[in-house]
């Protein structure tokens, strides 16, 4: 015990007198008085900052350019086209009759279900029907009827 005693004893007056050799591994900093500070700005022409009085007409900054609503569908009277909802995301992989109903397997991505006739996928389909010829679809947020042939 004696032993180990001084042997840790030695091994921490070794890492003192080694802790007490090392030099500061950067230059101090310069005092802040010999840096400058100061900052050199050019002269700003404030006189390109005044338009004309005919150029202060009112602009609508959300108005939509004619040429982008002919392209985004918006009708001739300006009113907005209804939004669709976006191509169904299913394929068809399959058919089982499943408690004497019709269930279809369906993927989307990499996920995929079994599904028959009331059932809703992910809140923003329901299934509406399955026939032996396809399945109808209710996409939610639009409450738009699709159909997936099989």
């Amino acid at each position: 015990m004696r032993k180990a005693l001084l042997s840790v004893a030695a091994l921490a007056l070794a890492a003192s007198v080694v802790a007490g050799m090392e030099r500061p591994s950067q230059a101090p900093a310069a005092p802040a008085s010999r840096i400058d500070a100061r900052v050199r700005v050019p002269e700003l022409d404030l006189s390109k900052l005044d338009r004309p009085e005919q150029e202060e007409a009112k602009v609508d900054v959300f108005a939509v350019p004619e040429e982008d609503a002919k392209n985004k569908g918006t009708q001739s009277q300006g009113k907005p086209a209804r939004p669709q909802a976006p191509p169904l995301p299913f394929a068809y992989l399959g058919r089982m009759l499943e408690d004497g109903k019709l269930a279809v397997f369906l993927a989307r991505g990499a996920e995929s279900y079994s599904v028959k006739a009331g059932d809703t996928i992910g809140g923003e389909y329901r299934v509406d029907a399955v026939t032996d010829k396809e399945v109808t679809f209710t996409y939610l947020p639009l409450k738009t009827k699709q159909r997936l042939p099989l």
